[in-house]
C-alpha cells in the first residue's frame, strides 16, 4: 500500500470515529435536557411533545415517523392502541435489545411518546 493511500485511510478512520462520538454524546445526553424549554401547547400539545420525543429517542431504531422494514424491531404502527401499560412497561424496562429509558425520560415524556405512538404518527 502507497503511503498516500494510508494517510487517506487513516483521516476516514478518524473522520468516522469522531462522527460517532458525537452522535453517541448527542444521545447519551438526558432526553429531558433535550427537549426543556421546547413543550408544545395548545389542544395537540402531547401528540407534539410525543413526536419530537419519539424522534430523538426512538427513531433511530423504530425509524422516523415510524416508518422501518420491521424485520430487525418491533413496527411500532402495529402496537396495540388497546395496551398503554404495555408499551409504558417496555419503554420503562426495556425489551429484548431495547434498553430501558427510566432514567432518560420523565413519565411525561414517556406518556408523550404513547400519545404519538397509539395515533399512528397522525395528529388527533
Amino acid at each position: 500500500m502507497r503511503a498516500g493511500s494510508v494517510r487517506r485511510h487513516i483521516w476516514i478512520a478518524a473522520g468516522t470515529a469522531s462522527l460517532g462520538l458525537a452522535v453517541l454524546v448527542a444521545f447519551c445526553r438526558p432526553a429531558a435536557a433535550q427537549t426543556a424549554g421546547r413543550q408544545a401547547t395548545g389542544l395537540a400539545s402531547d401528540f407534539e411533545n410525543g413526536r419530537m420525543q419519539f424522534h430523538r429517542a426512538c427513531a433511530q431504531c423504530h425509524g422516523r415517523n415510524m416508518v422501518n422494514s420491521g424485520t430487525t424491531v418491533y413496527d411500532l404502527r402495529k402496537f396495540p392502541m388497546d395496551q398503554p401499560e404495555r408499551f409504558m412497561h417496555s419503554l420503562t424496562n426495556g425489551k429484548g435489545d431495547m434498553p430501558s429509558f427510566r432514567d432518560a425520560l420523565s413519565s411525561d415524556q414517556m406518556r408523550w411518546i404513547w400519545t404519538y405512538v397509539s395515533n399512528r404518527g397522525t395528529p388527533p
